[in-house]
């Protein structure tokens, strides 16, 4: 049998969202989730994960999401919020950054620091992983702040760190570099097929887990559609986030794991 660790690391992004990843979670249909602490609605939407965690113990791993780029995030630590403002920087501002050895390596450690501190403080438990959002961690030296923030926070139990990148040398390298500060990745496989065609989307899970290595991190972005999921996203993505809720939610996708042999890790 293989295992597989099928996650979404998007909570707190809409209500829609966190409504769809909570039940999928509670159901079985999930196996991780990770919440954006920097979203505007983290204040509010992490009372209800609190219960969701309780439901499900230890059948589920649950996370955090750090984010330093993007839209519909802030920045969290002080220093940041005084440096920066209200905003994040883009993913190409950060790589081109990484790339000149110019990234503000303090104020980011800070905001790492203080994104874990908010997530384990909030829901009064530490995090069972740490992703990165938009496959940042790839960048070497913004690892190295993420790993060494992590050991900062001094977890009774290291969390796992998701794999930015799925194949190459990369991943490897990346490994090597967290196993030297204690850490352990997850290795992350080809995420859910992005259809809005949920007939096609069961079609295609029939052999989307072939080949992956055991305990494969894959990633999911499941939600129902509510007014803010439309006004800030595209509208193909919020048909993807619906189909792929819609086949989760469905028996027909515990018979496609059954047939397969792929149990949720």
């Amino acid at each position: 049998m293989k295992r597989i660790t099928l996650g979404a690391l998007d909570y707190g992004l809409a209500f829609g969202v966190d409504r769809a990843l909570r039940e999928l979670v509670e159901q079985g249909r999930l196996s991780a989730l990770g919440a954006m602490v920097t979203t505007d609605l983290w204040p509010r939407e992490f009372r209800p994960l609190q219960d969701t965690v309780q439901k499900v113990g230890d059948r589920a791993l649950f996370g955090v999401t750090l984010a330093f780029s993007g839209d519909r995030v802030s920045p969290v630590s002080g220093r940041m919020q005084d440096t920066y403002g209200d905003r994040m920087f883009t993913r190409e501002q950060l790589q081109r950054r990484a790339l000149f050895r110019l990234l503000p390596d303090e104020l980011l450690l800070e905001e790492a620091q203080a994104q874990l501190a908010r997530y384990s403080v909030l829901m009064k438990r530490q995090p069972d992983f740490v992703a990165v959002r938009e496959g940042l961690l790839a960048r070497t030296s913004l690892a190295r702040l993420v790993f060494k923030a992590i050991v900062h926070a001094d977890y009774d139990r290291p969390p796992l760190v998701i794999s930015p990148v799925r194949s190459g040398l990369k991943p490897m390298r990346l490994a090597h570099l967290a196993k030297s500060y204690g850490l352990k990745m997850l290795p992350k496989a080809d995420p859910l097929p992005e259809t809005e065609d949920p007939e096609e989307l069961q079609r295609l899970l029939h052999n989307h887990f072939d080949g992956m290595s055991d305990r494969s991190f894959v990633a999911a972005i499941p939600g129902q559609p509510d007014d803010r999921l439309r006004r800030e996203e595209p509208r193909r993505k919020v048909a993807i986030r619906e189909c792929q809720y819609e086949v989760l939610a469905s028996d027909r996708f515990f018979h496609t794991l059954e047939k397969k042999d792929v149990f949720l890790n």
